[in-house]
Parts: structure tokens; C-alpha cells; sequence
């Protein structure tokens, strides 16, 4: 299933035009949300599940990769499926 959303994806972003430009648009907007959430103190990005480290690595990525996205798939990777936050 994943295969085929991923396909699905990459099939819309060849169709429209100027999809690469829409990417790297959403994906500065995506760093000028990071930055923003900069200004929070450190008990306000736990309890969202965020470190300075987590923002700094999300600034830090190539252009082309959303951060937000990126973010979370490393959330998800370093706690396992059925745990929660509190």
C-alpha cells in the first residue's frame, strides 16, 4: 500500500507543472515554521514531542526534503507503534 501511495505522489508531482518549485516553496514554509518554533521554551517542545536538536536537524536538511515529514518519521522511528507520549 505504501508503494502505491508513494508512486500515486510522485505521478501528481510530474504532472503538474512546476512541481519542483511548489515543493521547495512548501518546504521553506515548512523552515520558517521551525524557526518559530525556536522561540518556545523547552518544556512546550517536549510536550509536543520536539527537542532544539530535532529543530536544528530539520533546518539543517536539503531543500528538497520536508522537514515536517522528515521530523516525524524520526519521531516514529525512535518510539515504537502503540506507546504514548505523555
Amino acid at each position: 500500500m505504501r508503494d502505491y501511495i508513494v508512486e500515486q505522489a510522485n505521478f501528481r508531482s510530474r504532472t503538474y507543472a512546476f512541481s519542483w518549485l511548489r515543493r521547495v516553496i512548501r518546504n521553506w514554509l515548512s523552515r520558517r515554521y521551525l524557526r518559530k518554533l525556536e522561540q518556545f521554551d523547552d518544556y512546550l517542545l517536549s510536550d509536543i514531542g520536539l527537542t532544539r536538536d530535532d529543530l536544528r536537524y530539520g533546518q539543517s536538511l536539503p531543500h528538497d526534503v520536508d522537514p515536517i515529514a522528515e521530523l516525524t518519521q524520526q519521531r516514529q522511528r525512535r518510539s515504537p507503534r502503540g506507546t504514548r507520549h505523555r
